[in-house]
C-alpha cells in the first residue's frame, strides 16, 4: 500500500463565494482542505464538467444550466487550490468513481487511506463516497471539509457515513492531522 491520498471534490469557482452555484460553507471546507494539501502531498482534484454529448436525463440538466456550463471560470478550480501540485481529473457524473481515470487511478494505486474532501455534500461528495464503498476503497470521510447547500445537508452526509462504520472512517480535519 502507498500512504494516503487527498481526494478533493469539485473545488470549482461556481460553489465559491460569489458564483453561481455559491455553497454555504463552502469558505470552511476550503480553510480546512488547505490545511490537509499542507500535510498530503498525493493531491488527487476533480472538476465536474458537462458532457459533450450528454446521455439521457443529463440532456436536460446541461440545457438548465447552459449558461453556466459555456463560462470557462466557473469550471476552474479555486486560485488557492489550482496553484498546488495535483493530478486532476475531470468528470461527467456526480461520483467521481463511476467511471474514468480516477476510478482506474485509485483501484490501481492501492492508497492506505483516502481522504474525501468537497463540495457539494449531498451530491458529488455523496455519491462518490457510495462509490467508493461499493469499490471496497479505505475511505475516511473528512466531514468538515466539505460543504452542502445546507447544513441539513452536511449533517445528513454525515450522518449517513456513519452508518457504515466498516467501510467509512468519519474524521474531523483536526483528527487527522493530530490524529
Amino acid at each position: 500500500m502507498s500512504g494516503a491520498a487527498l481526494l478533493v471534490i469539485d473545488m470549482q469557482r461556481v460553489y465559491a463565494p460569489g458564483g453561481a452555484w455559491a455553497t454555504p460553507g463552502f469558505d470552511r471546507a476550503e480553510a480546512n482542505i488547505l490545511r490537509l494539501c499542507r500535510r498530503y502531498p498525493r493531491r488527487l482534484f476533480t472538476r465536474h464538467l458537462p458532457f459533450s454529448d450528454p446521455p439521457g436525463t443529463w440532456k436536460r440538466y446541461n440545457a438548465e444550466f447552459a449558461g453556466i456550463n459555456r463560462d470557462p471560470e466557473c469550471a476552474r478550480l479555486i486560485p488557492a487550490l489550482e496553484a498546488l501540485d495535483h493530478l486532476s481529473f475531470e468528470k461527467q457524473t456526480y461520483s467521481a468513481l463511476s467511471s474514468g481515470a480516477l476510478r482506474a487511478h485509485l483501484l490501481a494505486a492501492d492508497y492506505a487511506e483516502i481522504l474525501m474532501t468537497g463540495v457539494q455534500s449531498e451530491f458529488c461528495v455523496l455519491a462518490t463516497l457510495m462509490d467508493a464503498v461499493d469499490l471496497g476503497l479505505p475511505v475516511t470521510l473528512v466531514w468538515d471539509a466539505c460543504a452542502g447547500s445546507s447544513p441539513a445537508l452536511d449533517a445528513a452526509l454525515h450522518d449517513i457515513a456513519a452508518l457504515m462504520p466498516c467501510q467509512v472512517r468519519l474524521a474531523t480535519t483536526e483528527e487527522v492531522l493530530n490524529g
